[in-house]
């Protein structure tokens, strides 16, 4: 876009040693300079420049080019973009093919309004630090623990409390009334013009080429908008500007990550105390233009939001657009009722690493928010809990992502790991076979393994068999019509007998290695014994399922004998006994229920 000769004009006049010194100290060593590199840690200078040739070279890492490289290395910009920034830097004009950039009036009107902007920036810093109306700000700023040298990084002022404290200066500097509109400085209203802010605290709006595009305003009255930012217009885009990011390029590279926060103070706080690597998305609601700028330097983000209802919903939907744009999010939880500013300023350093350290992957903090919303102290509950589990597994990055939150579902819905391991597993071939439109085998596995009566009988086994001594009791107290499958019905039987002969139980792994040698061919009870013995080999089944499964198969099977006797005193017979068998099954299953009702979560017994 940009003509040869510009390009040429632009390198000739770039001086390659003016340029790297701002990013790290060089000193002279003949006809070369050298210095530590910026591009890696450490302590033996092994970075060189050659004045000369207008090249840069680390004998350490292998970096090494001309400035435009350095540039766009050093500041994740482009080709274009460095040459600009070259040519605004040694005041050289830029021309352009035709129709391939922007025509020459919106250039210098670019032009004019950046350097208003610039100028209203430094403007608002003299006003806050150096003149008697600031003391206010001052001690506003004091008081919120932010100190003056990181203010001064983030270039923060403060806007005259006056209708035109900055029209004023700005009119003598040879700035017109449009100008000063177009850049969101000025209000025209019924004929009438007038500073749009006025008595605030100014955060630049800068962009990551570290021009000042607009401001945010904070009020220090009781009076709203609470914050008033510039409005859009040729330069300031919100949607595609990251508050901090220019301030922390560097840091974010480094360190591969960024931190996302919402406000102003809070990428100032942060900054202050030793997170360099933070943007705020000035709202909650993240998009797809500040995304891309993140993707220029790092594929880690982490998200730390107010720590209410506000903050939790906006991590989640910024956690969402991250990983849509294949980043990879994670959550950084704060303390109730503080936000990023109030830990850096007042816990500090210790507390904000206290907080990094325990941030969560996005996929492990969706399903804690979902898990700590659901009723999982009934079997229907619980199903409903795992559909939840399973849409935002499904939402997950990684397989790896997604096993490393097996444990917590688990722990939660009171399952084995594996048995979380095997749904999700079924999951993935649902999923598959539903592409080439094919009946899913895996359909309803959750379903069965949470709540139906086979697989509550069949979990209740292979809990028993990593319980041996306790489940010689709780065997003998069912029958084998405790059990409605055939093949459960079967492994029952055979497991109470090994456990009741001598020894049985104390023999534990052995009893159940016998028994499967009692399976014959590919059967359902073959493969359940084989479980068995792996189970048990591995003992995932806490005593307190094994005491639960066990009320839980008293409970269906009383229910069914229940259902079952109701149905036939409609239809007639022997009413007077049909009626005492069901009052004392129906005394029988409050008990259970209660019994279900009551069950220490710490010890699992009733």
């Amino acid at each position: 876009m940009i003509k040869d000769g510009s390009v040429q004009s632009v390198l000739e006049a770039a001086n390659i040693v003016d340029v790297v010194s701002g990013y790290t100290s060089l000193r002279k060593r003949g006809i070369t300079y050298g210095g530590l590199c910026p591009f890696h840690q450490e302590k033996t200078p092994s970075f060189s420049v050659n004045a000369e040739k207008g090249l840069y070279y680390c004998f350490g890492c292998g970096e090494g080019g001309d400035v435009v490289r350095f540039l766009e290395r050093m500041e994740n910009l482009s080709f274009t973009e460095v040459i600009e920034q070259l040519a605004e830097r040694y005041n050289i004009k830029l021309e352009y093919e035709e129709s391939g950039g922007p025509d020459t009036g919106k250039r210098d009107r670019d032009a004019r309004l950046l350097q208003l902007l610039d100028r209203a920036a430094k403007f608002y810093q003299v006003y806050l630090w150096e003149t008697q109306h600031g003391e206010p700000a001052r001690a506003y700023l004091e008081k919120r623990g932010l100190g003056r040298e990181v203010c001064e990084a983030f270039r923060v002022g403060l806007s005259p409390d006056q209708w035109r404290g900055l029209h004023g200066k700005a009119t003598k500097e040879g700035f017109t009334d449009r100008e000063l509109e177009e850049a969101g400085l000025l209000v025209r209203q019924t004929g009438k013009t007038y500073d749009r802010f006025r008595g605030r605290l100014m955060f630049p709006l800068v962009d990551h080429r570290g021009r000042v595009v607009g401001f945010g305003g904070r009020t220090l009255k009781d009076e709203n908008p609470k914050y008033l930012n510039s409005p859009e217009g040729p330069l300031y885009q919100k949607s595609h500007l990251l508050y901090g990011l220019y301030q922390a390029r560097r840091a974010i590279a480094e360190a591969d990550e960024v931190v996302v926060v919402e406000g102003y103070t809070d990428v100032i706080g942060l900054a202050q105390a030793g997170v360099k690597n933070v943007v705020a998305s000035m709202g909650t609601s993240l998009t797809d233009g500040q995304i891309g700028l993140m993707m220029r330097f790092t594929s880690n983000v982490t998200f730390m939001f107010d720590a209410d209802r506000a903050g939790t919903e906006a991590m989640l939907r910024s956690g969402e657009l991250a990983r849509n744009h294949s980043l990879r999010p994670r959550v950084a939880l704060l303390p109730s009722g503080k936000d990023p500013a109030d830990v850096a300023v007042q816990g500090g350093a210790e507390q904000v690493s206290q907080v990094m350290a325990g941030k969560m992957s996005l996929l492990g903090f969706e399903l804690r928010q979902a898990l700590d919303k659901s009723d999982t102290a009934t079997s229907d509950g619980r199903v409903r809990a795992f559909e939840e589990v399973r849409r935002i597994m499904e939402r997950a990055g990684s397989l790896k992502e997604r096993e490393e939150e097996i444990p917590i579902v688990a722990d939660k819905l009171r399952l084995s790991a594996d048995s979380v391991a095997l749904l999700l597993r079924g999951q993935g071939l649902r999923r598959q076979q539903q592409a080439r439109d094919v009946a899913p085998r895996g359909q309803g596995m959750a379903e069965r393994l949470l709540a139906t009566e086979t697989n509550i009988e069949r979990e209740f086994l292979v809990a028993a068999a990593c319980h041996p001594e306790r489940a010689v009791a709780l065997l003998e107290a069912l029958t084998p019509e405790h059990f409605s499958d055939p093949s459960n019905r079967e492994v029952f039987v055979g497991l109470r007998d090994a456990f009741a002969a001598p020894g049985g139980a104390a023999a534990g792994g052995k009893a159940l290695a016998g028994l499967q040698s009692r399976a014959q061919g590919d059967s359902e009870a073959g493969r359940l014994y084989v479980r068995l013995v792996m189970e048990a080999d591995q003992a995932r089944y806490p005593l307190a399922v094994l005491e639960e499964l066990h009320l839980r198969v008293q409970e269906q099977y009383l229910r069914g004998r229940i259902t079952g006797l109701r149905a036939r005193l409609t239809e007639g017979g022997e009413v007077q006994q049909e009626q005492r068998q069901l009052f004392h099954l129906e005394q029988l299953l409050a008990s259970v229920r209660a019994s279900l009702t009551n069950l220490d979560p710490e010890e699992g017994r009733p």
